[in-house]
Order: structure tokens, then sequence, then C-alpha cells
């Protein structure tokens, strides 16, 4: 789970290094278990640095004259099948790179048409950040400033012609009319051939080295016991395409999205209905960051609602189904021979391969669903559930897009409407003659339906699952807890709580969940916080870029789970209904094996196609004077596309397309093999004195000193240098907070270049500042003997980090007969060490570890590189805050030193 808030796993007690048995007190705090991945059969390993710099012996471990003896297990080999036979070359030409590469040996100037590198880089501008045309043309009118920058344009009318006519097109456009039968209003959409945008898509030089041709089956280890899914080529279902087709042949995994959207934000009315393409030989990485390009627009597709006729409301509805499919269907009817028969297609490194496009997934909300499979509105776009088993747990009968066919066929010859009514009815799918997917080579437009985080999920079961304990904690009370949570690294602060929201985004349902389980602990029955922690295991599990066999059998379970105790929400009346009947719960049932099939869920999350929503509609609208808008927002995206397109070849040209380096590391000190760890180069205090630390973190100076010469004796015995006492006056210099970005989750693909900010900042206004920020003390996850393991908690400790500091140069020197022994330092405040977690919410209860007198916090000084990853302390709240004076007073602030 995220930052540790939430368990998920209870650990193995062989994996707790100590086990006491104190009883909670009011004023602990609960923390959550990491999800244990070692348990899934990932491979994954937490190594000890092996530099003189990270001894084994930390200041509060036992003193020893060599390290402690490494308790980590060595790392399996991951292994992998690759298709045999898959994506032959059958020609290498030039690379695109190397073509460039010789318009540039000749001479050629790399921004032709563009007279200079000024020229072309106002106009990119212009087209990307600039005011639009109208002001562009008024600058320019300006005397003096066409001929000081020197453009060959003189307004933008001029510069759109250049872009127009002298800049390559990605794909061209198109607009198709058509009327539908009973109809006469006349339907227009404007599309591309998907064909053009896949060559396009498959041939930038951008990602040619990356490209995945071939389907692959990865395993954890070499013995091949446990499968890895994560890229779209590591399923199922492109290794079952490949054996489809000749020998030789590449499957180009076409990917859809739909969704229609508003043009107007604070009013209804206009709407668009971008249809978008990208390709799963692109890494998923590349595909879901916008500014890529790795997405294309396809279509607008038609959005006409039929107001004004004399049709009825389910002609209406039949008539917006038919009109989807008859526009897709033109779209797509040259992807029906390049799926089949093949096509010849050059990647950007130059090489030919026979690619079979197939349409692979389909990425929608549920109406949407229902319409591109043509099933019925409550029903199942996958399988044959009946209605009203759609809140059980339990497999039915997967959907096949050729039984579909066949039962449309079926009632397209019966012999009444009403027979033609009641085969549709007993097959649960909608009247439409003419699917866009008939005849498309090798697709299953039903197991194409992949699962949706953002609407299924958070829009859909957390947004329940938030109503439901709302209404048996109430909301006043649950408000109070929202508001008491202490602040953590990506976490909102509901200063007001949650119950004041009239309408709440994807986002905010995203932080909800996050601290949504530490806030019904003590108030919700168990079994209610059962079932909510089971769903919560399930969003983020579901959520793993990375996962295994193991990992995708907890997922079921955790459904499972909560399945078996969804009832006590019905028993405190929770619920409205009666039941769990709709369809969002039992997609839920598709998540594992559509991961087995196409990869983790971030390779079709609609997530990634509501942020194109952005340029390539909205903004789009705004660039528009509102009359005829589709033909204008497809020029005013043209001319961007082309734009870009042009930079990416300038920036090569240019030398400055190159790969970005890692980020810089200050010092190799703060670097291990599982993570790094960057401080800004601006201190935040210089030359603070111990009574300096004291006064502005609340510490005692005799604390400290003891800390950190405890801290430097062992130290130095690890080091086996003699000992030297600390100078009686130091001068430390201060970091208010530091980041922390664990590398292995990047290598295994788990997180994506995940960073966490940890703070350990006093009361303070910053310059230029009139606001006054709070204090905060960031709690973590220390490795307190270097010893701790990948996974698990075994080694680890938690703590609270006090001050992040160094010391001169000089005196490192002289303590450690190195200047580069250790360089930076965490003062933390322990908690008492991880005994059992709950077998309801499986949260562990940790509190304050008082020091040898009893009365002081047990402290320690570590190394900076101890430090493993934030945690999210919970306070453990009364069973009902509003009643409990003391808790009333704790704020988000201060409910840490309580």
């Amino acid at each position: 789970m995220e930052n540790g808030e939430v368990c998920v796993n209870p650990p193995n007690l062989q994996e707790i290094d100590e086990l006491e048995d104190d009883p909670p007190s009011e004023d602990e705090l609960s923390i959550g278990d990491p999800f244990n991945v070692e348990e899934m059969g990932a491979d994954f390993v937490f190594t000890q640095p092996e530099s003189p710099t990270s001894p084994a012996v930390s200041a509060n471990a036992p003193a020893s004259d060599e390290p402690a003896a490494s308790n980590l297990r060595q790392a399996a080999e991951p292994s992998k099948d690759v298709f045999e036979g898959a994506a032959k070359v059958l020609a290498q030409n030039e690379s695109q790179h190397d073509i460039w590469r010789q318009q540039s040996r000749q001479g050629d100037s790399p921004y032709k048409p563009f007279k200079s590198q000024i020229d072309y880089s106002v106009a990119k501008w212009a087209k990307e950040l600039g005011p639009g045309d109208t002001a562009l043309s008024k600058l320019l009118e300006i005397p003096g400033v066409v001929e000081a920058l020197g453009l060959s344009w003189h307004n933008a009318r001029q510069l759109n012609q250049i872009i127009d006519h002298q800049l390559p097109n990605v794909a061209s456009w198109s607009r198709l009319e058509f009327k539908l039968e009973g109809t006469d209003r006349p339907i227009e959409c404007f599309y591309r051939d998907p064909m053009e945008c896949i060559e396009s898509l498959y041939a930038n030089p951008a990602w040619a080295e990356v490209l995945h041709v071939a389907p692959e089956r990865q395993y954890t280890d070499a013995a091949k016991s446990t499968r890895v899914y994560n890229e779209m080529n590591t399923g199922n279902w492109w290794w079952r395409q490949q054996k489809k087709l000749k020998p030789g042949a590449t499957v180009v995994p076409v990917i859809i999205s739909t969704d229609k959207t508003s043009l107007k934000v604070l009013s209804s009315g206009k709407e668009a209905y971008p249809a978008y393409l990208t390709i799963g030989n692109i890494p998923k990485a590349i595909r879901r960051k916008p500014s890529m390009h790795a997405q294309l627009l396809f279509a607008y597709l038609p959005t006409e609602q039929f107001t004004g006729t004399t049709l009825s409301k389910e002609q209406i509805r039949l008539a917006k189904h038919r009109a989807f499919h008859y526009a897709m269907r033109h779209i797509f009817k040259g992807l029906k021979s390049a799926g089949a028969g093949g096509v010849e297609l050059e990647s950007g490194d130059g090489k030919v391969r026979r690619c079979h496009p197939i349409l692979a997934v389909y990425i929608a909300d549920y109406p949407e669903q229902c319409l591109v499979t043509c099933t019925r509105y409550g029903q199942c776009p996958l399988c044959h559930v009946d209605i009203g088993d759609l809140g059980k747990y339990g497999e039915s009968v997967k959907r096949n897009q050729d039984e579909t066919l066949r039962k449309l066929d079926n009632a397209g010859h019966a012999a009444t409407k009403k027979m033609a009514t009641a085969i549709l009815k007993a097959a649960g799918i909608t009247d439409v003659p003419e699917p866009f997917f008939k005849d498309v080579p090798f697709a299953n437009i039903n197991q194409a339906i992949t699962p949706d985080i953002l609407h299924q999920l958070y829009q859909g079961l957390i947004k329940h699952l938030t109503i439901w304990l709302t209404r048996i904690i109430g909301p006043k009370e649950l408000d109070l807890r929202f508001a008491r949570l202490p602040p953590g690294h990506a976490l909102r602060v509901f200063k007001d709580g949650i119950s004041g929201f009239s309408r709440l985004s994807g986002n905010e349902h995203r932080q909800i969940a996050k601290q949504l389980l530490g806030c019904i602990v003590g108030s919700a029955p168990p079994s209610v916080v059962r079932a909510s922690r089971a769903l919560l295991d399930f969003l983020y599990v579901a959520q793993f870029e990375s996962h295994t066999d193991q990992s995708l059998i907890r997922l079921e379970d955790a459904l499972q789970e909560f399945h078996e105790h969804k009832q006590a929400f019905l028993d405190t009346n929770a619920r409205d209904a009666d039941n769990f009947e709709f369809p969002k719960l039992h997609s839920l049932l598709h998540y594992a094996p559509q991961i087995r099939e196409f990869g983790t869920t971030d390779n079709y999350n609609t997530e990634n196609t509501e942020r194109l929503h952005i340029d390539m509609a909205k903004d789009a609208y705004r660039a528009t004077n509102r009359r005829e808008i589709l033909p204008q927002m497809i020029l005013w995206l043209e001319r961007k596309e082309k734009i870009f397109a042009f930079s990416a070849y300038i920036e090569w040209r240019s030398g400055t397309a190159t790969a970005k380096p890692p980020r810089a590391k200050l010092s190799s000190e703060t670097y291990t093999d599982y993570h790094w760890i960057t401080l800004s180069k601006t201190l935040s205090m210089r030359n603070a004195s111990l009574s300096d630390i004291s006064r502005t973190r609340g510490i005692h100076a005799m604390d400290f000193q003891q800390a950190l010469t405890s801290f430097v004796h062992h130290r130095q015995r690890w080091l086996k240098v003699p000992r030297t006492p600390l100078p009686p006056s130091l001068h430390y210099s201060i970091w208010y907070h530091f980041k922390l970005s664990n590398l292995h989750l990047n290598k295994f693909a788990i997180v994506d270049n995940y960073e966490e900010s940890i703070h350990a900042s006093p009361a303070r206004t910053p310059q230029r500042s009139q606001k006054t920020l709070p204090t905060r003390f960031d709690t973590v996850l220390v490795n307190e003997a270097w010893d701790g393991h990948m996974t698990g908690l075994r080694g680890y400790r938690i703590g609270r980090v006090r001050a992040v500091f160094t010391l001169q140069p000089e005196v490192i020197s002289m303590l450690f007969k190195s200047a580069n022994a250790v360089q930076h330092f965490a003062y933390v405040e322990w908690y008492t060490r991880l005994t059992t977690p709950s077998t309801v919410h499986e949260m562990y209860s940790v509190q304050p570890s008082k020091g040898a007198d009893g009365r002081s916090c047990e402290a320690a000084v570590v190394e900076l590189g101890q430090i493993r990853q934030a945690i999210h302390l919970v306070p453990k709240f009364p069973k009902e805050v509003m009643k409990s004076s003391s808790a009333v007073a704790w704020t988000s602030e201060t409910v840490l030193d309580e």
C-alpha cells in the first residue's frame, strides 16, 4: 500500500526482530505494513551497501568489531521466453536518423522551411505557447519587431501557410457525412485513416530502440516457476495472436480509446467525441505521457442528439448506437485488409517487417463499453452474468464477438419484430445490424474491454465505500478524523473534512482512499473494517505496475474477502439497496484475467486519455470562433502536431534530443543499491549551533549530544579508527527536507520514477511570503542496523525525523580519518518496535518509545541513507472524537506531538 498507511498483508512473525507485548494505549499510532512483494514471488533484493561508509552497525545496535552478517538472500536471476520466429526483419533501410544525418552533411539548413533558428523558435513558441493568431499578428504589426527578430513571415496567416504547406503531415483528415435509415438529418464526423496513424507511430525514431515487436513470457527466476506481467507483450493475448499468424509476422496491437467530453467548463450543450489510437508496441511509460505524443487523435465521432425529430426516446438511443457503429465501420475499413494479410511497416531504425495491426484493447467507461460491444446497459460487456448475480463472487460464461454477431444476424432474420426483440433481450445485446467490429480480423471486442481504474474503482467503488462509511460513522465524526490526520508525502490534508464536497473528482477520491481506513478504525464495526480494508487492498494491488502469478492471486483473494464481509454494509443500513447488484462491482472479477491477457492496468487506464481531452478538445475548442467548430479544431491541432514533429527533428539535428541523464546525486554517501537521497544544494540553515537545533525542533540538547556521540563512537569502532571525541563546539548545516527515490521500484517497474519528499522543518516564514508554514517532522521507516530485507519489516523501525544535518568536512575527517566516511545525518526519535498487526484492519500499533529515564523520547542519530521510505502514522482515535476534549484539541500539525 502507499506510504504504509494501510496494511495489505500480515508479516511472518519471524520477520520481526523483537516482539513486545506492551498493550496498546490511547496515544498509540497505527501504521500499515508495506505489501510483501517477496511472498508474491518477485525477485527483489534489499542489498547492503558495499562501501565502508555504510556499516552494518548503527548507533543503537549491539557493538561489534565486525559488521553484522548480512541476512539478505541473493537475487534470483529473471528469465524470459521470446516467441521464436516472430518479427522477422525483411529489409534494413536507412534509419530516419541516418537520413537526417546525410541532410546535415549536405549542408542543408535544419530549420528549413524557416530562415533561421530564431525564425523557427518564434514559430514554435507561437503555436505551442503563444497568445493566439490575432494577438500574434498585432504583435508583429509593431514597427521593427519583424526586422529585429529576422522573421521570414510577417503575420499569423503567413506562418500558418508555411506550416500547412511546407511541413510534413502526420496523417491527413477526412470528412464523413451520412444519414441513418428513418432519419433525414445529415450526420458528420471527421477522421484520419487509422493505418496512417499506425504507420506514423510505428515509424517514430524517438522510440525505435525500445519498440516491442515480439511477445514474451517473463519469469522471476531461471526455473520459470512464476510469470511476470507488465508490458502488453508479456500478456497471453499477444502470444496467442502470434501463433495465429505466419512465421516472421509482427503483431501490432491497436489500442483505441473513446470518451465523450463537454467542451465548456461551466455549461453543457457543446460536446466533442474524440477517439484516440496508439499501439502496444510502444512501451507503456511512453504511451501514458501526453508530452510524448504517442497517442494520436484519429476521429471526432458523431455527437448528434436527434433533438427536434419525431423519434421516440428508444429510437433516439438506437440511432445514436447505429451512428457510432456506422462511423467506426467506415473509419476502420482500411484496417481490415491490413490486419488479415499484413502490411510492410518500417520502424524508425529502418527495419522493415510484415505487420498485422489487430484491434487488441478498447478503453472506455461503462456506458461506452456497452455501446462498443452492443451490450444492453446494466449487463456485463465481458460475460453472461445475470443481472441478479452482479453482486456475487464467481465466474460466468464469457461473451464472444462471434456469438454477438450470430445473435444479431438471427434477430435480423426473425419473422417478426417481437421475435427479434426477444432474441436480442435474451442475449443481452442491442439492435445494431452492422457493428463496426464485424469482419475486423482476429478481433474479439468483448475481450478487448479492459479494467478502468478511474471510473470503476475511484469514481465507482471508492465513491460508494465513502458514502457507506459516512452513513455508518456519521459525517461530522468522519470529518473530525480526516481533519486530524498528520501530513505526509503526496497526502492531502482535508482540514474541513470531506462531507462538504458536492462533487468529488478522481484525484480527490484517490486522496480519500489513501487515508480512509485509518479514519474508520475504532468507530466502524469490525466486519465493516474488514470489508473496507479488503476493497482498499484490491484497489492498490490492482494498480501494481508489475504483477506476478502470486500478486494476481492476492488480488483475487482481496476481492473474495470483500464479498465475504460485504453483508456488513447492509446490516448497518449503509447501502440504500438491499443488494450489491451493480456492474462496477462485478467488473472487478475481470481484473486479474485481463491483466494476464494484456499486462498491467497502466497499459490501458482511462486516466491516460482523460488528460488528452484538455489538449485535443477543450484547448482546441477555445481556439475557435464557436462556429463550425470541428474543422477549426482539427486545423488548430494539425498545426500543433506538425510543429511538434518538426521540433523532434530539429532537436535531433542540433544534438539536444539525447536521453536525459540520471539525476545527479549529492555524493556517494547518499546513494545505496536500493535508493538514492537528494538534498538541495542550498542549505536551509548554515552554521547552526546546538542551541539553535534544540530551540527550533523541541529537542533536548543533551539528548542530541548523546545520540551523536554514540553514533560517532560506534562508527569509529566499525571503521577501526582511534576513538576521537567530538569537539566541544560544533556548527551544523541543516536541511529542512530531502527527496528519496527507491531505485528497486523503478528497476522492477513497480513505480515509475517515484520520489518521496520528507520534511524535518520547524515553523517558519519563507522569504517573500507572509504565510507561516507550520512545524512538520515526518515519520519514516529506518533500516536500523543496515540489515533490513528488501521486503518484510525485519530490521526496520519507525522514527520521526527531527533534524537532517551534516558537520564540517574537517570535523568528519578528524573523527573518522576520512572526509567521505559519513556526510549526512538524521536525528530520529523512535517509536516502539513492531509486534503483531491487528487481525481486523491488519495495521500495527506503535507509540513513542521512552528513553532510559522514562520521560524523554528514545532517539538516535543515523546515517541519512538508512532511511528507506516515508511512513504515514494515523492517530488511534477514541470511539467518538467529538466527545473527547483531548481528541478535539488535536490538529493535523500537532497530533504527532500529543
